[in-house]
């Protein structure tokens, strides 16, 4: 008898232990862009993610150089999977103009690294998220860190992915401050408005880390010649390519570091824990002169009848632990 209960025990105890050092498998849809370029080398340097593809986006840069600077990210990252490039405009409205006075002209802060001998995959971003959600059913984690395009279209190849996606992590929109691209709206929401209603719509487990929470997580000079000094040849690149971001934030009245807005929505997904959420029912404006505005509901209108009552819920982060995620960000990418 307890022979048998030992080996019970033990079993227990390799069975924990597995559940507690699996990697969340996650596909990141990205438009780099400097801080995508943060948060895609913060996944590939967190133990607790396995990294299984990137798609490209436009936004921060055109979709043919997003693929381009992918594929960099992956050689700085000494690392290998699929890369497939995404849509090149939204999918009803007008394309926004590229902000090369942001990130630069390569979108790497104009440092102008020469093209990977990487190449994409033969498949759409779209195809690539529908084949790898459905061959791994309730595994992937979709974390969308431009447009929503891709993620949209998928959502319309494959109308079982809902139900087969873990988890989708977006950044993205304004609720109490002022939008980076119209007074209420952010980039990433009004450069395809229509897109992100349908994914913040969709009854699926999505998570939305708006401008709220990333402005109250600052990327310093001190923070970045601490990094460079402990994260070799990453911390080097990083540094590198923010200071013409950080020159852009400072030419705005932002001078005590830059917004980390990308690198927050990916610490998001490695640890949770450093974040509070309220689930609220949310959809995005989608014509006139407030297009790209997220509503997101509270329980007293969604739970009431009338229009809101009954919809999906997104989990929208409300506050952060700022510290915390930079300090997650530093030792994740120094120990690599």
């Amino acid at each position: 008898m307890k022979t048998t209960v030992l080996r019970l025990t033990l079993i227990s105890l390799i069975a924990l232990s597995a559940t507690a050092n699996a990697q969340k498998k996650v596909l990141i849809d990205t438009d780099p862009g400097v801080d995508d370029a943060l948060a895609v080398l913060f996944a590939f340097s967190s133990p607790d993610l396995e990294v299984v593809g990137l798609t490209t986006i436009f936004g921060n840069v055109d979709t043919p150089l997003a693929t381009q600077n992918a594929l960099r990210l992956l050689d700085i990252a000494g690392a290998d999977v699929p890369v497939a490039e995404g849509a090149v405009k939204p999918v009803y409205s007008k394309k926004l103009p590229t902000p090369d006075f942001v990130h630069g002209k390569d979108g790497f802060g104009e440092i102008y690294l020469p093209p990977s001998t990487k190449e994409a995959i033969d498949e759409t971003a779209a195809e690539f998220i529908v084949r790898t959600v459905m061959d791994n059913p309730g595994e992937i984690t979709l974390v969308v860190l431009g447009p929503m395009t891709n993620i949209a279209l998928a959502l319309a190849l494959e109308p079982e992915l809902h139900k087969n996606v873990d988890q989708v992590v977006a950044m993205g929109g304004v609720l109490h401050v002022m939008g980076n691209v119209s007074p209420v709206a952010s980039a990433n929401i009004l450069g395809d408005a229509h897109a992100a209603d349908i994914v913040l719509g969709t009854d699926w487990d999505v998570v939305l880390v708006p401008g709220d929470t990333t402005r109250q997580v600052r990327v310093t000079d001190e923070w970045l010649d601490r990094l460079r000094g402990r994260a070799g040849r990453q911390g080097q690149f990083i540094h590198d390519i923010s200071r013409f971001y950080r020159d852009f934030y400072a030419s705005t009245g932002v001078t005590d570091g830059f917004y980390n807005h990308d690198p927050t929505a990916m610490a998001f997904v490695i640890d949770p824990s450093l974040f509070e959420t309220e689930d609220r029912a949310t959809r995005v404006v989608t014509d006139g002169i407030t297009i790209g505005d997220v509503v997101a509901a509270t329980a007293r209108h969604y739970s009431e009848p009338g229009p809101w009552h009954d919809m999906p819920l997104a989990r929208i982060t409300t506050a952060v632990d700022s510290a915390g995620v930079m300090r997650l960000l530093e030792e994740t990418l120094a120990q690599d």
